[in-house]
C-alpha cells in the first residue's frame, strides 16, 4: 500500500504511476474522499470541542444558580451531529481503505518503460545451450519414456494442470528440492516449515488480495491456500515492531503452490508449463529501507547461482513496470533455457516491493529516531516444474536415458543417470 500523504502531496505522478502499470484506478475520486475525511475529522474535533465547553458552561451555570435550559437544548443537539459525521467518516473511510488496496506498487526509477514482455531489459546471459547428434524430445516425452511423469493419471485424480512424478522423478524433484535448501540455510537462511492455508489478513499483507481473488483457492472455513511461500513467510512479523539490531532478516521454505490460474484456460496445456499446483523454494527478506538495493542484488545473485551449480543455461530480465507484479518496485526475472522446445522460461522472480506490503502488515523497526517502516523482498529460490523441465530437456542422452546434474548426484544416493531400466 502506498502513503496516503505521497498520494496526496504527488496525485499526477502516482496516476502516470498507475497507468503505466496497466492498472485503471480512479486517483482522483480518492483524492475527492481524502479531502472530505479529513474535513469532516475536523469538524468531527470542533464538535467533541463543542461539546466540552457547553458541558463546562452548564457545570458553571449551576454553581452559579442560573438558568441552564438554553444550554442544556444547545447540548443535546450536539450527539446527533456528531453521530452524523462519524457515519460520514466511516463511509469515507472505506472507501479511501478500497481504492487504497487496489493501487499496485510504484515503480523503481530504474525499470523500463512499458506493459509489454518486449520491454523487459535483459541484463545478464549465462551459459552454452545444449547441442544434440540426435533429435531431441520435449519433456514431458522424456518423462513418460521413462516411466517417470505421469500426467494421464495426474487428470484422473485432479483434472488438467496437476502432474505426477514416479520412481526416479519423484526423487529428483526431492533431491533438488534439498539441495536449494541446503544451498540457503548454510548461508544462514532461517528455513521455515510455514502453514499453506492462511487467513484474509494474511492474503492482504502481501498484497494477493483483494485485487486477486479469482486467482487464489478458499477453504469453505475462508482460509485460502497460499499462491507461494512469499504468503506466509512475509507476513511472519505482521503487526510486529523489530528492533534495528534483528534486521535484516532471511527465510526460506519449501512448499507446494496452488493457482486457479483464472483466465489461461487452455494455454500451454501440454506438459508441466501452467500448473495449479507445483513446488518451490522461496526467499524472504525484511530490513532497512537503506540496504534494500543491495539485499535485491543479492537474492538475484543466489537464484543465479544455483542454476550454475545445476549447469543450466539462463538469462536474467529487469521487468518493465507492466509486466510487474502488483507489489514489486522491482522485479529481476530469471529465465532457464529448455533446449528441445528451444525456448526461455521463468524459474525465479526476484522482487523488492520497498514499503508497500510493510505498510499493508504494519511491520516496522524501531532506531533512536523512532519506529519506520521495514522494507520486504521475495524470489523463488527457485520453482520446480520449469527447473524440471529443463532438466529433461538438457540433459537428455541419445540412448533416452536422463543424465543427472553432478550437483544433485549426492541426493540422489549416488545415481548418476536415469534409464527405463532403472
Amino acid at each position: 500500500m502506498l502513503d496516503i500523504k505521497f498520494i496526496r502531496e504527488n496525485a499526477e505522478i502516482v496516476k502516470k504511476a498507475v497507468k503505466g502499470r496497466g492498472y485503471d484506478v480512479d486517483i482522483d475520486a480518492l483524492i475527492k474522499y481524502d479531502e472530505e475525511y479529513r474535513k469532516n475529522l475536523q469538524e468531527l474535533e470542533k464538535l467533541n470541542c463543542q461539546r466540552n465547553v457547553v458541558s463546562k458552561e452548564i457545570n458553571k451555570l449551576k454553581k452559579e444558580g442560573k438558568d441552564i435550559s438554553k444550554k442544556i437544548e444547545e447540548v443535546k443537539k450536539i450527539p446527533a451531529e456528531i453521530e452524523k459525521i462519524e457515519t460520514s467518516v466511516n463511509e469515507l473511510k472505506n472507501k479511501i481503505k478500497n481504492i487504497m488496496l487496489v493501487i499496485p506498487n510504484l515503480p523503481d526509477k530504474s525499470v523500463p518503460i512499458g506493459k509489454e514482455p518486449e520491454d523487459n531489459k535483459k541484463v545478464r546471459e549465462w551459459g552454452k545451450k545444449p547441442k544434440f547428434k540426435f533429435k531431441p524430445k520435449l519433456h514431458f516425452e522424456v518423462g513418460e519414456d521413462l516411466d517417470i511423469l505421469d500426467l494421464v493419471r495426474a487428470a484422473k485424480l485432479a483434472g488438467s494442470g496437476f502432474y505426477v512424478f514416479k520412481g526416479l522423478g519423484a526423487r529428483l524433484e526431492r533431491a533438488l528440492i534439498n539441495f536449494m535448501l541446503d544451498f540457503h540455510t548454510k548461508d544462514g537462511w532461517v528455513e521455515i516449515f510455514p502453514p499453506e492455508l492462511v487467513n484474509e489478513k494474511t492474503m492482504m499483507g502481501t498484497g494477493n488480495l483483494p485485487k486477486f481473488e479469482n486467482d487464489l483457492y478458499k477453504t469453505r472455513e475462508g482460509l485460502y491456500l497460499i499462491p507461494t511461500a512469499e504468503v506466509p513467510l512475509t507476513n511472519l512479523h505482521a503487526e510486529e515492531v523489530l528492533s534495528k539490531e534483528e534486521l535484516p532478516k532471511h527465510y526460506c521454505a519449501y512448499t507446494p503452490c496452488f493457482r486457479t490460474e483464472a483466465g489461461r484456460h487452455g494455454k500451454e496445456t501440454r506438459g508441466i508449463f501452467r500448473l495449479h499446483q507445483f513446488d518451490k523454494v522461496e526467499m524472504v527478506a525484511v530490513c532497512e529501507p537503506e540496504n534494500s538495493v543491495e539485499e535485491l542484488e543479492g537474492m538475484r545473485a543466489r537464484a543465479e547461482k544455483l542454476l550454475e551449480l545445476l549447469e543450466i543455461p539462463y538469462r536474467t530480465l529487469i521487468l518493465c513496470g507492466g509486466d510487474m507484479g502488483f507489489a514489486a518496485a522491482k522485479t529481476y526475472d530469471i529465465e532457464i533455457y529448455a533446449a528441445a522446445s528451444d525456448r526461455y522460461l521463468e524459474t525465479s522472480s526476484v522482487s523488492n516491493c520497498v514499503d508497500f506490503q510493510a505498510r499493508r502488515m504494519n511491520t516496522k523497526f524501531r532506531d533512536n529516531e523512532g519506529n519506520a517502516l521495514v522494507h520486504t523482498l521475495n524470489g523463488s529460490g527457485l520453482a520446480l516444474p520449469r527447473l524440471m523441465i529443463a532438466i529433461f530437456e538438457n540433459y537428455q542422452q541419445e540412448d533416452g536415458s536422463l543424465k543427472i546434474p553432478k550437483v544433485l548426484v549426492p541426493y540422489m544416493g549416488g545415481i548418476k543417470k536415469i534409464t527405463k531400466e532403472k
